[in-house]
């Protein structure tokens, strides 16, 4: 695995990744793409998201998976939207 390094990959792959996230959020919170947590992996896209208070209930679920489902169908690449471990 490696950190993307540069600038316009990581925007548009963070972009593609907030704009389906977008389309799918949860009606009580927001799920944020973190622009400094992508990292590739051959054709996989690690994309690191976060909620205000880490909420992570059925519906972020939910969100995360019709994103991904709707990445795969445009962009050509594998995306994995990965909740961030707090501390």
């Amino acid at each position: 695995m490696q950190v993307i390094a540069d600038d316009e990959t990581r925007k548009r792959v963070s972009d593609q990744a907030q704009a389906a996230l977008d389309r799918h959020q949860p009606a009580k919170y927001h799920i944020s793409v973190d622009r400094d947590a992508i990292v590739q992996d051959g054709d996989w896209y690690h994309i690191v998201v976060t909620t205000p208070n880490d909420v992570r209930d059925r519906d972020f679920y939910y969100a995360l998976a019709d994103a991904e489902a709707e990445l795969q169908d445009e962009a050509g690449h594998q995306y994995l939207l990965v909740p961030a471990l707090v501390d």
